[in-house]
């Protein structure tokens, strides 16, 4: 009786789990996200293009501005400005060629020995207007830079340089995306 009494709890407890498993699959679910996505081509293409001198007053240019061959994101030039007054002034396009936006990150970094007593080195937007940090430049369009090399008029004799004084000026302008 008591080997009865054990199937029988054994047969019901079967019953019983069979039930409740019929009744879990009834009642539950599985949810499925499915989908495809493309990512498009893009390109980043900022970079300088047509230079050209605005302004040449008392100086000799020995090397015009120009792109460097194989670096559209550098421009080199030689000026000697011969006199206080002398003025060497260049503008450049900035122009993004991708598809890409993109925005200044931070104001321009001049570097050099600009030896600021007698001398003025500036570059701006081509309105006189400062470049900023978080100029926007949009895909396909340019905004154009001025630069400014200029040996001030209004120094003291002892201010002069006693001799011929090379002086290596840069200008960084960083892009990134907007």
């Amino acid at each position: 009786m008591k080997k009865k009494k054990n199937s029988s709890f054994v047969v019901i407890a079967l019953l019983l789990i069979v039930t409740i498993s019929i009744g879990y699959a009834a009642l539950s679910t599985t949810l499925n996200i499915n989908g495809t996505s493309t990512i498009k081509t893009q390109t980043w293409d900022v970079h300088f293009a047509n230079v050209k001198a605005t302004t040449t007053t008392g100086a000799t240019v020995t090397k015009a501005p120009t792109i460097t061959e194989g670096k559209t994101t550098e421009v080199t030039y030689n000026v000697a400005l011969n006199q206080p007054g002398s003025v060497y002034e260049f503008t450049v396009d900035v122009v993004n060629g991708g598809t890409i936006a993109a925005k200044t990150s931070a104001i321009p970094t001049l570097g050099g020995n600009t030896q600021p007593t007698i001398f003025n080195y500036t570059v701006t937007w081509s309105d006189g207007s400062p470049i900023t940090a978080n100029t926007a430049l949009a895909a396909g369009d340019k905004k154009t830079v001025k630069v400014r090399i200029e040996y001030k008029k209004d120094i003291t004799a002892a201010q002069l340089p006693s001799a011929d004084t090379a002086l290596s000026l840069t200008c960084s302008i960083p892009y990134v995306q907007a």
